[in-house]
């Protein structure tokens, strides 16, 4: 079996045409790869070994594909037996051997695996996993915000929430659930990503390239001063949440909640508010049985919440076909030319 493999941290990675095909286990199923997605992560993971559990490493955590083999009770999150040739997606085990998309055939844990809703394309559907599931945890989870039914949505209230990074992939996401949930979202991008923002629902955006007073000072005028919720979605703004809530702290009132996808900073620790870091990596692993059930609940969710359009996927861009063509969409990533389009490959045929 083809694949990319690093032999250990900040090794250079490599084409790999001698790795074992995985067998599913009990729960589990086996995918051909059909697109590979590229993450931030897998560079976390190939060279400082962040979540890597055996080396060497095949890199990729994301990707989308068919259903080859299936093994026993391996029920999907909608409480459906997958059989061959169901097509899936999702995000996989992280750092471990035989899990990963960045190889011709890799296994999921059916518990945590997305059957592909039919109004959208394998292609979209390897760019929802990491995402979507990151930030269900947010604000689910670290905002305390309940869990929404998506056959019956709560209706608009006057509550901001804030999220920094609205045109990443988490933060896609973030936007169009925060505005099912109901509350009227601020977020900060770039200048060119406003509309992109607002046809998701955004009702204010903000361009992060101001500084963070001004950012501090339209961010007051459009809430009113009235904020208790903040996700960051791109890991960077440790410092500006805490200094919004002081901001703010005098016109706003009720429990505070901010979250992080950094998870390797200490998480702020200031008075008048509660910060989480948001912590995907240890997805499918045996002992993480609270989080797996957790993200098997939220992917039911999501699955409707696509299927009826209420949220509708990210933007992508396939670099190239072929488990070789992996490296060079590696290096595109890497280089933040795709911008806020998530870096695919497609790997084989359907």
């Amino acid at each position: 079996m083809k694949g990319i493999t690093v032999e250990k941290p900040s090794a250079l990675p490599q084409f790999n045409d001698g790795l074992e095909v995985p067998e599913p286990g009990e729960g589990q199923i086996l995918v051909k790869t059909v697109y590979a997605a590229i993450n931030p992560v897998d560079v976390f993971m190939a060279n400082w070994g962040i979540l890597v559990v055996e080396w060497p490493l095949v890199p990729g955590c994301e990707g989308s594909g068919i259903v080859v083999k299936v093994g026993k009770g391996a029920i999907s999150p909608l409480s459906v037996a997958f059989k061959e040739g169901d097509e899936v997606s999702g995000c996989t085990r992280l750092g471990s051997k035989g899990y990963s998309p960045w190889q011709e055939y890799f296994l999921m844990d059916a518990q945590l695996a997305f059957p592909k809703p039919n109004n959208i394309t394998l292609p979209q559907a390897a760019t929802v996993g990491v995402g979507a599931l990151t930030a269900f945890l947010g604000i689910f989870d670290a905002l305390k915000i309940p869990l929404i039914d998506p056959d019956n949505l709560p209706p608009a209230n006057d509550e901001w929430v804030l999220v920094f990074g609205g045109a990443s992939a988490v933060g896609k996401f973030a936007v169009q659930t925060l505005k099912a949930c109901g509350y009227k979202v601020a977020t900060t991008c770039s200048a060119k990503s406003f509309d992109l923002l607002k046809s998701f629902g955004a009702d204010a955006t903000i361009d992060y390239k101001k500084s963070d007073s001004d950012i501090i000072a339209e961010l007051d005028s459009v809430t009113s001063g009235k904020l208790n919720l903040i996700m960051d979605a791109v890991s960077v703004n440790n410092a500006l949440a805490t200094s919004i809530f002081a901001a703010t702290a005098s016109t706003s009132s009720g429990a505070r909640f901010y979250t992080t996808t950094n998870d390797w900073d200490p998480a702020p620790d200031a008075a008048g508010f509660t910060s989480t870091r948001l912590a995907l990596g240890p997805i499918g692993r045996p002992d993480a049985v609270e989080l797996n059930e957790r993200l098997s609940e939220f992917i039911a969710v999501i699955f409707k919440l696509i299927e009826k359009e209420t949220v509708k996927v990210g933007e992508y861009t396939v670099e190239g076909e072929g488990i070789e063509s992996i490296l060079n969409a590696w290096e595109v990533q890497k280089s933040e030319k795709a911008g806020s389009s998530k870096v695919l490959v497609k790997v084989a045929d359907a």
